[in-house]
Parts: C-alpha cells; sequence; structure tokens
C-alpha cells in the first residue's frame, strides 16, 4: 500500500542518533512489511525550537520511505498565537499540495495538529480514502486550562471553530487510535459514540535500550559511578517541569551518594540551570543523543516523571525508564498511575510535594531489596506491555485491517 503519515511534533529520523517517536518507528514497521510511506512533517523542530529545513522539503530516507516536511512560522512557546498560526500554515500547504500527489490507500493523521488532521480527513472523505486519527492530546480543550475558569466559556466562543474542526475530523474518521484508554475514551465523546472494534489503545512505548559505551564525558562517567543517580531526561516546559529535583537536591545534598542527572532542553532550561550554581549533587547535561540518552540511563537507579499539575497523560520517557529498568517516581494521574501502583513499577507522589518525592527516593535508596524488586517488575512490564517492536507490529498489521476491511465494505456499497 500507499500510506500517509501525518505528524508535525515529532523528531524527524535523520539520522542514526535521532530519537525515533511514534511515527518514526510505525514507519520503519510498515516499510519493513513492503509499504510505501509518506510521512507530511514539520520544517521545524518542534523540541529544538529550530529549523530543520529552511523552505518546503522532500527527503527520501529509504527506497520506499519519504518525508514531505512543510515550512511554518516555527514558534518559541508551545502556547503561543505562533504556533497556532505554525500549524494553521502547514494545514493551509497540505490543502493546496494534496491534491497534486499520488493518491495513499490509507492515512494516519495524528491530532494535534487538529487543523491539519482536519484537513486530511476532508481529502480523505473527498477521494473515497480510509483514514484513522491517532488522537496524543486534548487539543483544543488543553487551551482552556490556561484562563481563569471564569474567561474559559468566553476562550470556547472565540475557539469555536477550532472545536467545530476537533469535533468533525473525529466523527468522519473510519477508526480511531490513542496512546492511552483515556485519550481514546476523549475522542470517543467528541464521536458521540461507543467504543468500535476498530478503536485501539496503542502505547507509544520504546525500543529496547542497548549497551552504549564511551559516549559520555569519561569525568562525568567517573561521578556518576557507584552513585545512586535519579535521572530526568525530558524537555524543560511549564508542563514538564523538573524544578522539583533542584528543591530534592538541596534537601539531600549532605547524601553523596545521590546525584541528580538532567537532560534535555527547553524555556526553563536556563533558569532551572542557574539554580544549580551551588549544588555539586546535579548534574544539568542539556540536549542529548539516543546514545547518550541510553548511555545515562545505564548508569541511572531511578527516573523521575515530574509536572506541577493535576494532570492526565503518558510521558515518551516513562517507556524509555522502564526499558532500563528503571524504577519510576511520576506525578501523573489516570492511567499512568494506575499501571505504577498495579504492576508495582515505582511510586506515584502529588504534583509539587518536595516531601513525598524525597521518601519515595530515599524507601527505594534505603532499601535495597525493594529496589531489585520493583526494577525485575520495571523490566517485566516494558517486555510485556511497551516494547516498541511488539506494539508497531501489532499497529501496522492494524492499520492493514483497516484498510482491508474498508475496501471490502466499500466494494459492497458500489
Amino acid at each position: 500500500m500507499n500510506i500517509w503519515l501525518i505528524q508535525i511534533g515529532e523528531i524527524l529520523p535523520l539520522n542514526k542518533e535521532s530519537r525515533k517517536m511514534r511515527t518514526a518507528l510505525l514507519a520503519d514497521k510498515l516499510v519493513e512489511k513492503g509499504h510505501n510511506v509518506l510521512w507530511w512533517a514539520s520544517a521545524f523542530d518542534h523540541f529544538k525550537k529550530d529549523w530543520v529545513f529552511k523552505k518546503d522539503t522532500e527527503i527520501e530516507i529509504s527506497k520506499n520511505y519519504k518525508i514531505k516536511a512543510l515550512k511554518g512560522i516555527g514558534y518559541e512557546k508551545n502556547i503561543s498565537l505562533s504556533r497556532f498560526i505554525d500549524h494553521r500554515i502547514i494545514a493551509y500547504k497540505f490543502k493546496k499540495i494534496a491534491p497534486f500527489m499520488p493518491k495513499p490507500d490509507i492515512i494516519v493523521a495524528s491530532t494535534p495538529s487538529y487543523d491539519l488532521s482536519y484537513q486530511a480527513v476532508k481529502y480523505a472523505k473527498k477521494n473515497k480514502i480510509p483514514v484513522i486519527i491517532d488522537i496524543r492530546d486534548r487539543w483544543p480543550d488543553i487551551f482552556l486550562n490556561f484562563f481563569p475558569s471564569k474567561l474559559q466559556k468566553f476562550v470556547k466562543l472565540l475557539l469555536f471553530n477550532d472545536f467545530r474542526m476537533i469535533k468533525k475530523t473525529i466523527m468522519e474518521a473510519d477508526a480511531l487510535v490513542s496512546m492511552m484508554g483515556s485519550l481514546l475514551d476523549w475522542g470517543l465523546r467528541y464521536a458521540n459514540r461507543n467504543k468500535r472494534d476498530t478503536d485501539r489503545v496503542f502505547y507509544l512505548g520504546c525500543k529496547k535500550v542497548l549497551n552504549v559505551q564511551k559516549v559520555l564525558n569519561p569525568e562525568l562517567v567517573i561521578k556518576l559511578d557507584g552513585k545512586f543517580v535519579i535521572s530526568y531526561i525530558s524537555t524543560f516546559s511549564n508542563f514538564n517541569n523538573p524544578e522539583i529535583l533542584i528543591d530534592c537536591a538541596k534537601r539531600l545534598q549532605n547524601n553523596k551518594d545521590i546525584i541528580f542527572v538532567l537532560g534535555g532542553d527547553g524555556p526553563l532550561y536556563k533558569y532551572i540551570k542557574e539554580r544549580t550554581t551551588d549544588l555539586t549533587n546535579v548534574f544539568m547535561l542539556g540536549w542529548l543523543n539516543q546514545s547518550e540518552i541510553s548511555s545515562i540511563l545505564q548508569h541511572s537507579k531511578i527516573g523521575i516523571i515530574p509536572t506541577p499539575f493535576l494532570v492526565e497523560a503518558f510521558p515518551n520517557k516513562v517507556f524509555t525508564y522502564l526499558s532500563s529498568g528503571l524504577p519510576i517516581i511520576s506525578a501523573f494521574q489516570g492511567e499512568l498511575k494506575d499501571i505504577i501502583e498495579k504492576y508495582k513499577i515505582g511510586f506515584y507522589y502529588p504534583p509539587n510535594d518536595v516531601d513525598a518525592l524525597v521518601n519515595c527516593i530515599l524507601k527505594l535508596y534505603n532499601n535495597p531489596e525493594l529496589y531489585k524488586t520493583i526494577s525485575k517488575n520495571a523490566k517485566r512490564i516494558f517486555e510485556e506491555m511497551f516494547d516498541a517492536d511488539k506494539i508497531y507490529e501489532e499497529y501496522a498489521d492494524y492499520i492493514e485491517e483497516i484498510y482491508i476491511s474498508y475496501r471490502n465494505r466499500f466494494n459492497k456499497e458500489k
């Protein structure tokens, strides 16, 4: 088949050190199965807030796999007017360009961005092509959280067209998938229907972490060896805010065995780094490639998943930590919290509760047998539920099933 994947917020797999996320992992599986893949992407790197390409660019990853990157205006903040305009421009370009491209047999479109997925559904319906919507976040609902409750009705009225787009997109999709159950339920509420057999949850997952040698600075390796290393590998943003780890580090700085390592980049990176000036038990590493992440995790004991908000989410880093057998300590609600408690793979702490987070860390540090048990659970659950090779093999099979089902139904209707 010719398959279009539509996703504009992920790292593009342009070299071996690129960290492959959901769309890249799915694309690899589809190509392995003999399909042709065109990934509609953005020319802007959402994580580094920098341009990957200076203009609309089509690049060949392999014989049957191309990426078509469309240029918007870029943006500095995740929640901003610039990002809104950037996504709208890309959706408009897709609308203009798609009719002149070879038609796909099936489309898998991610939302966000909902304006781009809306155009994908319109194109699919016009050309009688099955379309799957992969729900990644609650856009535009999430925008309301940034306004006082008294203003939310007014803001929703201003965004009337955006709410109309997401509703129409989800209602007209031939199937819905998501990365967690609560997000799928959110989509079904917009679709105003019950779950069908064709609606599925495919966790984000990740590849197994391989042993990587001689990647990190030797001086850093010496400082980490033999220590109880607590790692945070993610973006530095308001939503994913690791500042609480600095407060924990201050509380625990008299314990020379406990070290905090923070890797990644984002709007809050400079501010948080400034807070570590007088701390010898915190290492700020900046942006890390895949090999560097793997190497850090090999030296780590715990993976931290902080957020200052009461919110449900299932971040990528959960799977990265578990792939290395790391117990996880998380502040997220919902399905992640339930899985942590059900399978005993770590601990939950309430957002912004420094005392609770310190207690979770010390519980694992002071109890080697408990740590060993939880680490073993983490490895087992990763193998059973979150191994990307299994997840995306099933996802690729599912896309084939949806296509066959659609074609059979279409032929009967003719």
